[in-house]
């Protein structure tokens, strides 16, 4: 095994809209999993959300590779396992100018296990039960103030419409992507008494990070 160095990691926020294609057929049962979706100006690496095709596995955000004129595969993906049929769903697509390169001192992702609700009793101290809110974990980020610059502002202004968006991390190295969606719940700022204006902030994951390569 090869340590990979961090020098070539690159980190972007989708900040523009998503252009909503339609499938002009089901998606395959394949690992990847071939989508047949004209994505207009696209390329490989673009974000993509898929949407509606009945297979759970399929139904996220994926990275797109070997883009085609009229379909391309959902890089990571693997919807073998998948016993139901599918159906032709709609995909999200971003391209390079939705997102904004973000340029953070630090970057952490912390996961969550499961949370569970106690029901012990006396008979049984250590009962739980599954909770309905499950929360995937959060990412913690960190930089240095500068409102010329795209990416704290883009930041700011996701902090406070709070919506969700897309997070891709290009691992470089040919390592693949990391992509996840994410709310920014969090933005503060630090003021040393000597040194930079920094900022810090939490961004809540709307499902668990998938690695795709």
């Amino acid at each position: 095994m090869t340590a990979q160095s961090t020098s070539e990691v690159n980190i972007y926020l989708t900040t523009g809209s998503a252009t909503s294609v339609s499938m002009t057929a089901p998606p395959s049962k394949a690992a990847p999993s071939s989508i047949s979706a004209p994505l207009t100006g696209g390329v490989n690496g673009d974000v993509v959300v898929i949407k509606d095709t009945n297979w759970s596995s399929l139904d996220t955000v994926w990275v797109a590779d070997s883009v085609g004129a009229s379909d391309f595969d959902a890089l990571g993906s693997d919807t073998t396992g998948e016993s139901a049929s599918s159906v032709a769903g709609t995909v999200d697509h971003y391209t390079e100018t939705d997102l904004t390169k973000l340029c953070l001192a630090s970057l952490t992702i912390n996961t969550s296990d499961p949370s569970t609700v106690s029901v012990a009793t006396f008979c049984d101290p250590t009962a739980s039960l599954p909770s309905q809110i499950q929360e995937a974990g959060t990412i913690s980020f960190t930089g240095y103030v500068d409102v010329n610059s795209s990416d704290y502002v883009a930041l700011y202004a996701a902090s406070k419409s709070q919506d969700q968006r897309y997070i891709r991390i290009n691992l470089g190295d040919d390592q693949g992507y990391l992509v996840a969606p994410v709310t920014i719940t969090s933005f503060t700022w630090d003021l040393p008494l000597d040194g930079a204006i920094g900022y810090s902030g939490t961004m809540v994951l709307g499902s668990k990070v998938k690695h795709c390569f």
